[in-house]
């Protein structure tokens, strides 16, 4: 476990105290666990043969115990798997309703413990996974739906519903908005990217960087830490439905505890009885109560000021001080997370555009981007459901796995030929999965990369590599590649050249592109936007003072190269823009909202 699995998933805070720091929870009780005799050594030779005995008694008691689902992990399967495929064909013979995986198909990876994770959280969400895709599809067909249903999978591209991988499923919607986000960047032409989205219950938030998204390495999901490709994505809790509170010392506190859709804030009027980051906002203006989703549902602001007040009752705060302290507290910590995720990687936050989107994106956008220097932040019309939209564009995905081990320098022949190896094998596999859900060989594009790290080191970097045949010289090629790739991350001096590098994984990914229509254009036009104006409203600005009263604009009403001075508001049916002072709003030939500091 190379001693993280006690406190993956933890929280700084929560690492730091010990005495309460626990092991996870098992996702599978112990007496439903087997072992079976087999050995693969770690040339993948086989050792000793698979006890079928052994595999069979095991399938036959968990079958009495009635379990939906088998997930099977031996120690060398990713470097010859023939055992752990034994396994599944005794599986389905003698348990032939129990769903089954294997951890040399799902994750061919060195290191058991993710890839036990891996496979084990795969058995356990797939039977309902399974069942609900099915069911959809079965309703859809019988409305008239003739086409190929889709999922969207965690890596960044959607995949025919027979064929996905249900761990694959697993905060797959997050992921969505990435995409969404590196396709509107190259309309944009903006290759540098902060994607920001702001929900009920979270605040999520990647990077776009040269026009890709930055995959994570081993990420937990929940607490234990798996080995699939995944678009990396980093949430706190910090939503509208963002709660706040009063620590045991006195303090305001705001999340991460959320109080959801149901009963969501006390604005609501649905049983919420806690002030949230949404109850603040419209105690502050910033929200029309009349207005909340396009005047489909009524917000109750006496009650959200009823709830706060009695909150600041206990830290000696007014209503409106109250207010502001929960709306600053959220944006700190939306700050910090931007800053932390951005500046971890290397990057110059000066170098990128936000993408602010979600429902509470486009209100919160100004607040967290400024203080690290964004120059730009994209509000979107469709913000609400900009990750639905990245989905809907998404390219079908489908990333291969293979582990072939090599200390580098070496042999440079020798890799070369290994690495050829590999990656034809990896090839074929690719095409031939493309192939058997309904794509021409022809259509799909493969790519291939490299997971390297320096020798006496645990952690490991993906570089992309030509597709090619590969000789002594691309060994060289690639280890300079690597160098360089971990010096832009790290800064100058960090890579330990001299201690060598090792390859220890290697992925190709086979595509499909998805015929997308761009965004139309349209002229620009007058920066007067007065025809736009609904009216004026009382909205607190802080540093200003007490209320002021401020423009309120509607967004569908607003037309290329109008152009907004803050202090402001545009309303959009399903999200606020909040343009604060010192900020001016531009809408683009794409009719998107570009916001910037004075």
């Amino acid at each position: 476990q190379r001693a993280v699995g006690r406190i993956d998933g933890l929280s700084a805070e929560e690492i730091r105290h010990q005495a309460t720091c626990r092991k996870p929870v098992p996702v599978i009780p112990k007496k439903l666990i087997y072992g079976v005799t087999e050995r693969i050594d770690c040339f993948g030779n086989v050792i000793f043969p698979l006890n079928r005995k052994e595999v069979e008694e095991a399938v036959d008691k968990l079958k009495a115990e009635k379990v939906e689902a088998i997930g099977v992990s031996l120690l060398w399967s990713f470097l010859n798997p023939v055992h752990e495929q034994e396994i599944e064909k005794i599986v389905h013979e003698r348990a032939p309703g129990v769903f089954c995986n294997i951890s040399s198909r799902i994750a061919a990876n060195i290191r058991e413990y993710g890839r036990t994770n891996t496979v084990v959280i795969d058995a356990y969400v797939a039977p309902p996974m399974v069942k609900w895709y099915r069911d959809l599809k079965d309703a859809l067909v019988k409305r008239g739906f003739k086409h190929e249903l889709l999922t969207m999978q965690v890596w960044g591209g959607v995949m025919p519903s027979e064929s996905m991988m249900p761990i694959g499923t697993i905060n797959s919607g997050p992921a969505g908005g990435v995409v969404g986000s590196r396709l509107m960047g190259e309309y944009l032409g903006l290759p540098n990217v902060v994607t920001t989205d702001v929900g009920g219950t979270s605040f999520d938030v990647s990077i776009v960087a040269e026009g890709k998204p930055i995959a994570a390495r081993e990420p937990p999901i929940m607490r234990y830490r798996i080995s699939i490709p995944t678009i990396e994505v980093t949430s706190i809790g910090a939503g509208g439905g963002t709660i706040a509170w009063i620590d045991p010392t006195g303090l305001l506190k705001v999340g991460p505890t959320s109080a959801g859709a149901l009963p969501g804030p006390v604005c609501y009027q649905r049983g919420g009885t806690q002030p949230t980051v949404t109850d603040a906002d419209l105690v502050l203006g910033y929200f029309n109560p009349d207005y909340f989703l396009g005047g489909r549902m009524k917000l109750n602001k006496d009650a959200a000021t009823a709830a706060i007040r009695k909150l600041g009752e206990k830290v000696g705060l007014s209503v409106v001080e109250t207010a502001h302290a929960i709306f600053n507290i959220q944006n700190e910590h939306m700050t910090d997370l931007l800053s932390l995720v951005v500046v971890r990687r290397g990057y110059d936050p000066r170098g990128f555009a936000v993408f602010a989107f979600g429902g509470g994106g486009p209100t919160h956008a100004a607040f967290y981007s400024k203080p690290i220097g964004i120059k730009s932040v994209y509000v979107f019309p469709e913000a609400a459901v900009f990750s639905a939209y990245g989905i809907a564009t998404s390219d079908v995905q489908r990333i291969f796995n293979a582990s072939m081990y090599a200390r580098i320098p070496g042999d440079n022949e020798e890799i070369a030929r290994r690495l050829n190896e590999t990656y034809h094998s990896l090839d074929n596999k690719a095409l031939n999965e493309m192939e058997r859900v309904g794509f021409s060989r022809e259509d799909v594009i493969l790519s291939r990369s490299i997971s390297m790290k320096f020798a006496r080191q645990v952690n490991l970097e993906s570089i992309d590599i030509l597709v090619k045949d590969y000789v002594a010289t691309d060994v060289d090629t690639i280890q300079q590649q690597f160098v360089e790739y971990y010096t832009s991350l790290y800064g100058e001096g960090a890579a330990f050249v001299e201690a060598g590098m090792e390859a220890m994984s290697q992925s190709v990914t086979a595509t499909v592109k998805s015929p997308i229509v761009p965004p139309p254009k349209k002229p620009m036009g007058s920066a007067d936007a007065s025809k736009a104006l609904k009216g004026k409203r009382e909205v607190y600005w802080g540093k200003l003072g007490d209320f002021r009263t401020t423009n309120i604009y509607q967004l569908e009403a607003l037309t290329p190269g109008n152009s907004i001075k803050g202090p402001a508001i545009i309303e959009v049916p399903t999200t606020t823009v909040v343009i604060p002072p010192e900020f001016t709003i531009v809408m683009n030939e794409f009719g998107q909202l570009v916001l910037s500091p004075d």
